[in-house]
C-alpha cells in the first residue's frame, strides 16, 4: 500500500469526531508526508478526508514553514482548481500566513518568485462566489489586503466588494470587512515596478 493510499486510510478510519489534538499530533509527525496531503485534500472520495488533510497541512504551514516548502509551488498552481468549500478555508490561512508582511523569509522569498497575478484572480473568484462561506470570503479580504502593496488596482477593487459584502453580511463579516475597509483608509499602496 502506498504512503497516500496509508495516510487516507487512517484518515478515514476515525469514526467518530477527530480531536484537534489528535489533529495536531499528525501535523507533528515528521513522516506525513506534505504531498500526500495536498493529494488528498484534492480527493473527491470524502470531503472529511479532504478537510483533515487539509487542516493537518494549515497546520504543518502555520507551524513548520520548512515542511511545507517542499509543496509550496504545487499547492500554488493547483490552487484554482481546489472546489472544496471546507479546504479553501484551511487553504485561504495557508494563503493569509504567506501573504502576510511578516511571513516567514522562505515564504516570502518563493511568493516573491512566484507570478502572483493568478493567485489574485483566484480569491477575487472566491470572494465573489455566492456559494463561498463566510470563513473563506472574509480570508480572501486579507489575503487581497496584503497583496494591495504590490497591485494597486486591487485596493478599489476590495474597497467596492468589501462595501457590497458587508451589506447583508454575517457579524463576522461586519467585523472583518469594516477592518478591512478601515486599513484601507488608512494605508497608500506601494505598487510594484510595473506599476500594477
Amino acid at each position: 500500500m502506498d504512503t497516500r493510499q496509508k495516510v487516507f486510510e487512517h484518515l478515514a478510519t476515525i469514526v467518530t469526531k477527530i480531536k484537534v489534538p489528535e489533529l495536531i499530533a499528525l501535523g507533528e509527525d515528521n513522516s506525513m508526508s506534505t504531498g500526500t496531503l495536498l493529494d488528498i485534500s484534492y480527493g473527491n472520495k470524502t470531503d472529511t478526508v479532504a478537510f483533515r488533510a487539509a487542516w493537518i497541512l494549515e497546520y504543518i504551514a502555520t507551524h513548520h514553514p520548512d515542511r511545507f516548502m517542499p509543496v509550496f509551488d504545487a499547492f500554488m498552481s493547483r490552487l484554482p482548481v481546489q472546489r472544496n468549500l471546507s479546504c479553501q478555508r484551511h487553504f485561504t490561512k495557508i494563503l493569509m500566513a504567506i501573504t502576510h508582511p511578516r511571513a516567514p523569509q522562505p515564504y516570502r522569498k518563493a511568493y516573491r518568485a512566484m507570478d502572483r497575478l493568478p493567485l489574485v484572480e483566484t480569491i477575487f473568484s472566491w470572494l465573489i462566489d455566492p456559494r463561498t462561506p463566510v470563513a473563506v470570503q472574509v480570508n480572501c479580504l486579507d489575503i487581497l489586503y496584503n497583496m494591495s502593496d504590490e497591485f494597486g488596482w486591487i485596493r478599489e477593487e476590495l474597497k467596492q466588494q468589501t462595501e457590497f459584502l458587508l451589506r447583508d453580511g454575517s457579524a463576522a463579516m461586519q467585523s472583518r470587512g469594516k477592518k478591512i475597509l478601515k486599513k484601507l483608509s488608512r494605508s497608500k499602496p506601494q505598487v510594484d515596478a510595473d506599476g500594477q
